[in-house]
């Protein structure tokens, strides 16, 4: 009677991986009861049949399987790429528009003051802006 790691560790010997070992012997339904410990021909011949469309049709299937994993990773990899690339376009736009917009608000707000417009809203505004400009340009400058 061998033990089934004594026949798993034949197998290693022999280049097989654990997995397939363990695939091999079931089956091919070898009872490694009935084999005794010094005989390794049944063992050899329970890998030998498993070793030919079986195992090369699981293989291919593996790799074909590994191809796909890494093709969705790459795609993955990429759109998560063109995202970033995407946010930070919309980012860098809204900014610009942002501060166009708070560009055509002081041209006019400064030609109305003198008139006496004065609202407290848009001078928070323009303050507000200005702080954030300032803090923009520190963060770029470290």
């Amino acid at each position: 009677m061998v033990a089934k790691s004594k026949a798993i560790q034949f197998a290693v010997d022999l280049g097989w991986t654990k997995a397939d070992a363990e695939r091999a012997y079931s089956s091919t339904g070898i009872d490694l009861k009935s084999v005794s410990d010094g005989d390794k021909l049944p063992l050899a011949m329970a890998l030998a049949d498993f070793a030919g469309e079986v195992l090369y049709e699981r293989q291919r299937l593996q790799a074909a399987q590994k191809g796909l994993v890494t093709k969705k990773t790459k795609k993955i990899k990429q759109i998560e790429q063109d995202f970033a690339t995407k946010v930070e376009k919309l980012e860098d736009d809204i900014k610009s528009q942002r501060s166009v917009l708070v560009g055509v608000i002081r041209r006019l707000y400064s030609f109305g003051r003198p008139l006496g417009l004065r609202d407290p809203w848009v001078e928070t505004l323009l303050e507000q802006y200005q702080e954030y400009s300032q803090e923009a340009e520190a963060r770029k400058a470290s």
